[in-house]
C-alpha cells in the first residue's frame, strides 16, 4: 500500500519540527556561563556572613570557563564545585542543574566558635570541625574570645590534633553549646600553662577558673555565684571569684 505523496511531505515535516523543538529544549536546558540561570544559594541561617553572592561570582569569573557558544558540560560544573571548596570560609559547595536547566549552587559557610587573639599579634578562628582558620577581611563572627598565651600555642600547626588541643576543644564547646554560659562568656585569657581567666558579658567581675579540667563542677560554682550570692550582695560587690578551689568559692 502507497501512501500519497502529500501525506509523507507532511511527515517530513513534522519530523524536522520535532528535531528542532527537541534540538531548541537542549538549547534551554544548557545555558551558557554568564546567563541569569545561574542561582546562588548562601547558608547564612547562622548568622554568619564570610560568603557573599558577589564573592561566589567573583569565583566563577576567576575560572574563565565563559566562551561564546559553548555550553557549561557536566565536567565545567564540577571544576566550578572543586574551587568553591578550595575557598576560606566554605565549608561545602554543591553545583548542580535543575529540571529547567538552572545552574544550581548551594554554599554552607564555616561556623567558628571562638576567635583566637595571641600575644604575637596573629589571630584565626576555630571552627566546629576543631580546624583553626584565618581571619575574614569581609565579616567579623560574634563567638567567644580566647586570648594570651594559649591562644598562640592553640594556633600552632598541629598542636589542635593533640590530647590537650582535643580536650580545650571540648571545654569551649561546651560553652559554645550551653544556653546560659554561650551568651554570658565573653572572653577566655589563657596562659601557657592553660590556666583560664574568664570575663563575662555581664559584670565588673571575672572568674579565676584555674586549669580547665573539670569544668563542669566549675561552671556548677560559677552558677551559685549568679543564683545565690549575687542576689544577696549585688552585681558590684566583687571583681574577683575564684572557683578552682575544690569544695569552695573564694569571692573578694
Amino acid at each position: 500500500m502507497k501512501f500519497p505523496k502529500k501525506l509523507t511531505t507532511i511527515n517530513i515535516i513534522l519530523a524536522v519540527s520535532l528535531v528542532l523543538i527537541a534540538a531548541g529544549y537542549i538549547f534551554y536546558r544548557y545555558p551558557i556561563l554568564g546567563d541569569d540561570t545561574i542561582i546562588i544559594n548562601v547558608d547564612d541561617d547562622s548568622g554568619n556572613f564570610f560568603v557573599s553572592k558577589e564573592n561566589v561570582k567573583e569565583i566563577i569569573d576567576s575560572l574563565k570557563l565563559d566562551n561564546p557558544g559553548r555550553r557549561i558540560s557536566n565536567m565545567q560544573l564540577k571544576m566550578i564545585e572543586k574551587a568553591l571548596k578550595q575557598q576560606d570560609f566554605i565549608l561545602d559547595a554543591q553545583v548542580s542543574r535543575d529540571l529547567k536547566g538552572n545552574i544550581i549552587i548551594d554554599i554552607a559557610q564555616e561556623q567558628p566558635i571562638a576567635r583566637l587573639m595571641g600575644n604575637n599579634g596573629k589571630g584565626a578562628y576555630i571552627n566546629k570541625e576543631k580546624k583553626i582558620i584565618e581571619l575574614s577581611d569581609n565579616f567579623s563572627a560574634r563567638v567567644m574570645v580566647i586570648s594570651g598565651e594559649g591562644a598562640d600555642s592553640l594556633m600552632s600547626p598541629g598542636f589542635m590534633d593533640s590530647k590537650v588541643g582535643q580536650d580545650f576543644y571540648d571545654f569551649i564547646d561546651y560553652i559554645k553549646a550551653d544556653e546560659f554560659w554561650n551568651p554570658q562568656v565573653a572572653m577566655l585569657d589563657v596562659d601557657k600553662d592553660f590556666e583560664v581567666t574568664i570575663y563575662p558579658q555581664v559584670g565588673q567581675h571575672l572568674f579565676e577558673f584555674g586549669y580547665f579540667v573539670n569544668f563542669e563542677k566549675k561552671f556548677n560554682k560559677m552558677k551559685i555565684f549568679y543564683d545565690e550570692i549575687i542576689p544577696k550582695k549585688g552585681w558590684g560587690a566583687y571583681r574577683l571569684v575564684k572557683v578552682q578551689y575544690n569544695g569552695q568559692i573564694v569571692c573578694r
